[in-house]
Parts: structure tokens; sequence; C-alpha cells
């Protein structure tokens, strides 16, 4: 319905332009004045590209139909101009016999049916222009698209505002192109958009509307307030935090109240789990609460930023970013744990060093395996290292490299990952950009071409995976020359090494002309060199770079609050700004002048009021989604999930094969964990197998598989009978202090006086007290106050 209404609107004000009186009952809002001497060409593939296909069928878009292929919302004018008129489609001595207007009228049968209605808008649009003779007027490309309002403040819920779109082009010219745009709200539920631009709040709250036309895409921030409900009140005096000095700003232009900061025994769970991926100690806890330093707060970010578990759980985000698939690594199958392993400890040594992030990635994107080490001493390194890795099942020199070949040692079916592959991964980890759909086709959402797809994918054609025909050479020299001596060569594991080779064959030419295609970054500058990786990083890591510290620190504030302030984390695009810019240009800033420090920016969003906020909802906040007026409670990734299981129970992890006895689920490296727990615990809370080229394999909303598994799991009731409470009864603890050490244990509180009257009278009922305390604590592990982090 809105589609069809969009494109009434588009056809009505192309009609007036070209001198078509629209009868009155359909007339149309007033439209852009496209002059007739410019023609209808601007407009009119993006009005068949969205009668074709819409946002959920590129495919469609990039195959097309009997040869006819149409870019998605009209973002390649040029190549839709030559797809229109070419392959006899129109016929301008007679438009009504043209198959470009009988085939979406119906006569014609074609697999999407019925388009348009004959005698429709849509229908004389397209005989207008083949009248005209399917002229194209010049400059048709859009320099910039520019909204009016730029920032739509509504009175409230139910009021309403017009969205206006003006086109620059190429030629200088400037164009109302509201009715030929396509229009999308961030938030549905907090305003609506409707295809001639009209938008309407819904309820209180912030989003973006999104214009797209000619393949630019322009953001127009839409805000719902509510009126102060009465005894509301603002924090009193001025915030002295520059993150909360924004959101208070962004708060106050909707009239929303934030809610007061939590308690300190919420702040020390909170931030316990949400840093180290750990419940805090009983012992910790009380220690905390009769702590009268007002700045203990600050103090135990940054104890639990320094410390090991914090690098472990970072660095298992670090593996789902780079994409750590076990069944993708190389052969033998048999140590591709043991390489995840290394993988994990390579990331973990880096994050404990807190090693700045422009260096990490570095290591990642360049250098090979033998980083220039002579050959033949590095083959016989190579294969100790080898052996230790399949004694070991891990590698204990390995994280001390300055560089990651793993990454680049995978492999795609039975041969080594393409360059195309590696550059999605590569743009996705590290920019935030999903580069899939460019492809095949311009991107329908974003500036980028199959030209700008292949010239990235070009950046890593050199770098390969095998054997370079030097270590061939010394394999078999090795083997010659022991066959001479007549003794009994070493034996050789079969090596493999990352080697970047020259004039590879694997680069893509240019998708229109075939001719070769340099280089070059996204958006960026040609990449020079034998090796374009090094290129690539210097770009990548300058401060200037438009992707590179806004990516990380959208994951940042992704994983402390739940949300990015561009979500999907790794979608960045012209169609999908940050809820809040301003707050995004900051923790970026502030990321690149801190020197690429981690945990500074994690500071940064730890300390302020806005993370440490109450979860519980004032009269003005409670429809508030962003986490910016109170906190969003939210359930932990599967690993930290397992790990607070075991935290609560007071019992050693032991998740053979894939660890060591007492390791915890976040050091835990492969993606297909064979321990059963960890693969039921995974499948009910969604941890990602790494296949996908997205940060898309990951859930942090509840589903009732989660509340079943912690209700009838038979290792969760197992649990619940080892380590703490088996150690409450067997050194005699009188039932109040047990009970109150089982809610410090899984709640990270004291019991409530009604709590601790009523756990007390369980356990009192019970046959035995053992019972009775298994049973209490295993009551606590399935509340919400233990599951969620709130």
């Amino acid at each position: 319905m809105r589609l069809r209404k969009s494109l009434r609107h588009a056809a009505a004000t192309a009609l007036l332009a070209a001198g078509i009186a629209a009868p009155p009952a359909a007339a149309a809002p007033p439209g852009p004045a496209v002059p007739a001497a410019v023609g209808l060409d601007r407009h009119i593939a993006g009005l068949l590209g969205r009668l074709g296909c819409n946002a959920g069928s590129c495919h469609g878009a990039a195959n097309g139909k009997g040869g006819l292929k149409l870019s998605l919302f009209g973002a390649d004018p040029a190549r839709d101009y030559e797809a229109l008129v070419g392959g006899g489609r129109v016929n301008p001595d007679a438009p009504e016999d043209s198959l470009l207007a009988r085939k979406p009228t119906g006569p014609v049968g074609h697999g999407g049916g019925r388009r348009i209605e004959p005698g429709s808008w849509e229908h004389r649009v397209l005989l207008r222009w083949v009248e005209q003779g399917t002229k194209r007027g010049p400059g048709t490309a859009v320099r910039r698209l520019t909204l009016t309002p730029g920032e739509v403040k509504l009175a409230g819920p139910g009021d309403k505002a017009q969205v206006r779109a003006t086109a620059e082009f190429a030629d200088g010219s400037r164009e109302d192109v509201t009715g030929f745009s396509t229009f999308r709200s961030g938030d549905e539920d907090v305003a609506g958009v409707d295809a001639a631009g009209g938008v309407r709040g819904r309820r209180p709250g912030f989003t973006t509307v999104v214009v797209g036309y000619g393949g630019t895409w322009a953001p127009a921030v839409v805000l719902v307030p509510r009126p102060v409900a009465a005894g509301v009140r603002y924090p009193d005096g001025p915030a002295d935090h520059p993150i909360d000095r924004l959101v208070r700003a962004r708060l106050r232009t909707l009239d929303v109240v934030p809610s007061p900061p939590c308690s300190d025994a919420e702040f020390l769970r909170r931030v316990t789990i949400d840093v180290s991926g750990s419940l805090p100690t009983p012992d910790e806890v009380r220690a905390f609460l009769a702590d009268p330093d007002a700045g203990k707060r600050a103090k135990k970010v940054d104890e639990l930023l320094a410390g090991p578990r914090h690098a472990a759980l970072w660095a298992t985000r670090f593996l789902d970013w780079t994409g750590c698939d076990v069944d993708a690594l190389e052969e033998p199958a048999d140590l591709r744990p043991a390489r995840a392993r290394v993988w994990h400890a390579w990331f973990r040594q880096r994050l404990a060093d807190n090693t700045p992030y422009d260096r990490v990635v570095r290591g990642v994107l360049c250098g090979t395996t033998r980083g220039g080490n002579e050959l033949a001493g590095w083959m016989d390194e190579e294969a100790d290292r080898l052996g230790t890795l399949r004694e070991r099942g891990t590698d204990p020199g390995y994280a001390g490299r300055p560089f990651l070949d793993l990454y680049w040692r995978r492999l795609d079916g039975n041969g080594p990952v393409p360059p195309e592959r590696m550059a999605e991964l590569t743009a996705a980890a590290f920019l935030g950009v999903r580069l899939q759909c460019a492809q095949c086709h311009r991107h329908p959402a974003d500036r980028w071409t199959q030209a700008d797809y292949r010239a990235f994918a070009n950046a890593f054609a050199p770098v390969r995976f095998g054997q370079s025909a030097a270590l061939r050479d010394a394999v078999v020299d090795r083997l010659e020359a022991g066959r001479v001596r007549g003794a009994a060569a070493r034996p050789l594991p079969r090596l493999g090494e990352v080697y970047v080779e020259a004039g590879t064959d694997r680069s893509l030419p240019d998708p229109v002309t075939g001719k070769a295609l340099a280089a070059r970054a996204l958006g960026g500058p040609t990449l020079g060199g034998a090796d374009p990786r090094e290129a690539l990083a210097d770009w990548m890591t300058s401060p200037r770079n438009p992707y590179f510290a806004r990516n990380l620190a959208n994951r940042v504030w992704q994983h402390y609050f739940g949300r990015g302030l561009v979500d999907p984390v790794d979608d960045f695009s012209d169609a999908r700004p940050p809820a809040v810019p301003e707050l995004l240009d900051l923790l970026a800033r502030e990321f690149v002048e801190g020197g690429y420090d981690i945990r500074r920016l994690e500071r940064l969003v730890l300390t302020s009021r806005t993370y440490q906020l109450s979860a519980a909802a004032n009269d003005t906040n409670t429809e508030d989604e962003s986490g910016l007026a109170r906190f969003r409670p939210r359930r932990p990734m599967a690993e930290v999930a397992v790990d607070l299981i075991h935290d609560a129970c007071g019992a050693e992890a032991d998740y053979a094969p894939d660890a060591p006895r007492g390791a915890r689920a976040t050091e835990v490296a492969t993606s297909r964990p064979r321990n059963p727990f960890l693969r039921r615990v995974a499948a009910a809370f969604g941890r990602p197998d790494r296949r996908q080229v997205c940060d898309c394999g990951r859930r942090s909303d509840p589903v009732l598989a989660e509340s079943l598994l912690l209700m009838t799991d038979p290792d969760v009731l197992r649990l619940t009978a080892r380590g703490r409470v088996a150690r409450l009864v067997a050194d005699g603890v009188p039932d109040t202090r047990a009970v109150e050490e089982l809610f410090l244990a899984a709640l990270s509180r004291p019991p409530g006086a009604a709590e601790l009257r009523d756990s007390l009278a369980y356990v009192a009922g019970k046959a035995d007290r053992r019972t009775g305390l298994e049973g209490l604590l295993w009551a606590l592990i399935n509340t919400r106050e233990f599951i969620l982090i709130h």
C-alpha cells in the first residue's frame, strides 16, 4: 500500500511537470517542478526500480528478467537508462505498444505480474516519456540530497510534519524530488513516514527518516516529545561528563527525564558482568557496599578493565568479528580447535597489554607467515610448532608474533578463501561496512558500486595461502639432500604459509570495461606497492578515516548498552545514520585523541551517569528503548551466561574437550563446541558459528529456549548440588547466613526481609537442608534478576 501511494505521488509530479492534466480526484500533494526540457529520465529509472523490486529483493535487481536489470530504487541512473531504452523495449511511434508499457500493465505476461494499472498515473508517465523520445537530460548524477527540515520536532504523538527532498545534480541544477524519493523510518513505533514524505509521531522518542533518490541517501532526525509529568525533575546541576552532557541535551528536547543512578549493588553486578563476564563474589559485594569512598565506582571500573577476564571476554568478541570459524580453518581437521585457541590467545595478549587498536588491526591485516625470516630455519621452527600444537593443543609462542596470519589461513571449500570474501570480512570487521550487495550491483542503500567492491577486493588479491614457489623448492631440496646422503630426512609435516605474490591473476577487472582495476580503499586512495595491505592499513588507521574509529566506538557502545548507535553495528551506510550522531562523533574523537586506547574508551563509557542509570522507569521514560533515559535490561552473551551459572553455584567449570578444566566459557575459542553443555547453551542463547560475514549471530533479547534450559537442563541441576551448597552444608553454616550467601552469590545483593523469611521457610520445609538450599539456589538462577544484566 505504501509503495502504491508513493508511486502515485511520483507519477503525479512527473505528469504535472510534463503538462499532463491529472484528474482532481487523484491529485497528489504538490511535487517537484521538473522542467519538461530536462526530460523524465532523471526520475523514470527510480520509478520503475521501485516498481520492480524493493530492499528485500536485491537478487532480482541483479539478475533481472529477460535481460532487464534495474538498480534498486534507481540507484544507478546511467545503467538503468541503457537497460530501459535497449532491447526493443520502447516504440516512440506507438508508445502504447512499447514493451516497457505493456509488461507492467499486464497485456504481456511476466513473472512479476501486473505492477501498474492501465490508464493510471504511472502508466501515463511511462507513455509520456516514450513520446518525448526517451530523452536523456545532461548531468543526471546526484551530487547531493538535502532534506527540509533536517530536524523534525513534532508537538507529540499524533502530530504531523512534511519532509521534502531537493536534489542537486552534477550539472549544478536543483530540483524538488520529493515525489520520486524513497522514504524509510528508522523506528516505525516512534514515527511513521508515508511515501510522500509525511511524518507522523506515534509514541515519545526519537528516530530518523531516511530518504533515498538516485542512489543518494540523506537522514532527518525526528523528535517526538512528551509532556513532563508533575513532580518529576531533571537532575540538579550541570552534567560534568561529556557523554552525559550530550545525552541530557537530547532528553530535554524530548521532555524526558532520566532515571536516577542505580544502587551500588546494581552497579557492581552490572559492571562486573559487562567488563569481565563474571559475577562478583559474595565477599566482593560485601566489601563494595561497605566502602564509603565516593570514587569507588571509578576504581572498580579500572580494576575490572585491567583484569584477565576482561581480556578473555573481548578476545571472544574479536573472534566473532574476524570470523574465526573452525570449519574453515586449514587442514588437518583435528588441529582446527587448537588453531582457534591460538587465535584467541593472540587477541587476548594484546587486550591484556592494552595494545593500541590501530596496532592490533595492522597486526591482523598485514604481514606474512615467515615475516622475512630465513626459509630453512623457519621450516624447522614451523615443524616444531605444529608438533607442539598437536601435543599440547595450543602454541604458547604464537601470541608473541607480530601478525595474526591465521586470519588468512582459512579455506573456502577445497581452496583458499577468495579475495572478495576477505574484502567483505575486513570491511565489516574493521570499518563496519557491509559490501556484499555491491558484488552484483550498486549497493541499494549506500554509495558503493561494483567497481568500488572490486577495487577494494584487489587490495587482497596478492595475498596467498599455501605453498609458495620458494617453499615448494625448499621442501624438494631437503628431501633430495637426504636421499643423496643416504639418510632418512627429518619427517616434515605439510607446511603452508601466507605470502604475497605480485602480478597475481586473482585481481578483478572493471565490471563495465573489463580493463584492469587498481586496488583502492573504500572511498579512499589508490593502494600501491607489492602488498597493498600496507597502504590499506595506513588509510584505515588514519585519524581522518571516516569509519575506523567510529566502528570500534560503536561496538563498544553496543557491548555496554545492548544496542549500537548504528545498529546493526556492521551496517554503517548512508541509509542507516547513527541514532545520536553527535554522541558517536564524541566517542570516535575521544578514541582517536586517546591514541586508540580501547580501555580509555571503555572507561569513558562506564564512568558516565548514562551507563549507571537505574533500570527502573519514571513517568516520562517508560517507553524509552534507547538506553539513554534508563538502563535497558538485557541478557548476557551465551558464554557469559554459562559462566554466571558456575559463578553462582561456586563450581569449577569443566568444558572438556574444548578447554582445560577450570577454564571459563569466554576462554573457549572454537566456534563449534563439542562439550554437550556448551552446545546446549550455545543453541539456546544464540552463540554464532562465525560463518556469516556479519555480526548477526548473537541475540540480546530473551527467548523461551533460555528459560527452559535453566529450568530443566541436567547440568544446571547438578551444578546447584556442587560447590557452594555442598560447602555451606559441610561447614555447618546456619540457615540465615546460608540464605544470605546464596542471594549474594546469585543476585549480588542481600535478601529483603520478606525474601529471607520465605526462603528460610522453604528450606525448613524440606526433608534435609541440603535439598532445601539446592532448591533455593535453583530458584534464584531461574529468576529474571539472575539471567538479565540490569
